[in-house]
């Protein structure tokens, strides 16, 4: 019987997390340079490289192959110890200057994983409370330089440190959200989140690490939105498997309501769907009922273009692209209306104000 490369992937993460004890494909060369690039799209090379590692000699990719997966889990694992620093340093960096600050996503999930040192970070993304004027005038009493471009409206400001991290400073919880009632949503995402940052931890690590109530509700909100805008990895979908292992059904029972208030329902139930079907996260572990519909939406939509859209390529014929763009932006209406109607709008109006400047450079594409 012939199975998908996405099926074999899904098994390898599944015995990279213990869930499965037997990886039962024999992939081809051919195969195992596909998942690879596969692992690379979906900012899991460091969590696939555990479950290979794991497997018999003669059942591991070529040679070289693995040795080019060991190096890159090597430099993941470098990368996470650096970003832990990075993230007690900050910490104590604005404690020492009056901030209370949490570090969100990134190294506070990596925490949950069984080996934390495996997960692809990207950034630092770290609260520090007290509104954006207070936030940018901490940031260059520490002297960071290069923040004149950032403006109130958005949910951070962002610099690149001397050890070469992103680091991603939060005035507000998450970014705004285009869920049913836009504006009046986000207020009353942030009248929930803000309170449970008083229930913060101090890891061991050396920062601050926000309730798993807090990390469900952000975090389902950043997945949702990104999953419908922009695209999103595997990773995410592990980031949030992890949150709901370690969340109590009182935690879940919470993000599910608030979930159902802000016009959620079917972005939930497709959310659970994925990290049922990848996962195997059983149904008492979800925040609802999974839609095997709506799920199959996101997940294809998550192999075809991985992280953030990594794997979308604009060497295509414009015509092709213009063609696959909608398309890919009509997948998303049966699950939230409101999300495509925005994107298909926003992408008209953009398009439409570029007339001159695409008339200009005589290019139908910028």
């Amino acid at each position: 019987m012939k199975h998908s490369l996405d099926e074999m992937f899904c098994e390898l993460l599944r015995v990279a997390l213990g869930l499965s004890q037997v990886f039962p494909y024999i992939p081809t060369d051919k195969e195992w340079q596909a998942l690879y690039t596969m692992a690379h799209r979906q900012t899991l090379l460091g969590v696939a490289y555990n479950a290979i590692a794991r497997l018999p000699k003669e059942s591991q990719p070529p040679r070289l192959l693995m040795l080019l997966w060991a190096r890159d889990a090597e430099a993941i694992r470098g990368k996470n110890r650096l970003f832990y620093q990075e993230s007690a340093r900050y910490t104590q960096l604005f404690a020492e200057r009056g901030f209370r600050s949490a570090i969100l996503k990134g190294q506070a999930n990596a925490r949950l994983y069984p080996d934390p040192f495996s997960r692809q970070p990207g950034d630092i993304d770290i609260y520090v409370p007290g509104g954006f004027d207070k936030v940018l005038e901490l940031l260059h009493s520490l002297g960071i330089q290069n923040l004149e471009h950032v403006t109130p409206n958005y949910h951070d400001i962002e610099f690149v440190d001397e050890k070469g991290v992103l680091v991603e400073v939060h005035h507000k919880p998450t970014s705004a959200t285009y869920a049913v009632r836009l504006n009046k949503t986000y207020d009353e995402i942030l009248k929930v989140l803000e309170p449970e940052l008083e229930n913060l931890t101090l890891t061991p690590e050396g920062f601050y690490s926000p309730s798993i109530r807090f990390a469900l509700l952000m975090q389902l909100v950043h997945l949702y939105k990104h999953a419908l805008l922009s695209g999103v990895s595997l990773r995410q979908y592990m980031d949030y498997y992890m949150l709901l292992t370690h969340s109590t059904e009182a935690d879940r029972q919470y993000t599910w309501e608030f979930a159902k208030k802000i016009g959620m329902r079917q972005g939930c139930a497709a959310i659970m769907g994925v990290l049922g079907r990848v996962f195997k996260l059983p149904q008492d572990k979800m925040l609802c009922k999974p839609s095997k519909f709506f799920s199959r939406i996101l997940y294809r939509a998550t192999f075809a273009e991985g992280d953030f859209g990594a794997k979308r390529t604009y060497k295509r014929n414009v015509l092709k692209r213009w063609i696959s763009d909608r398309f890919n932006n009509l997948r998303i209406l049966p699950i939230a209306p409101q999300y495509y109607i925005y994107k298909e709008s926003k992408y008209w109006i953009n398009t439409i104000s570029l007339i001159p400047e695409r008339i200009r450079r005589r290019k139908i594409a910028l």
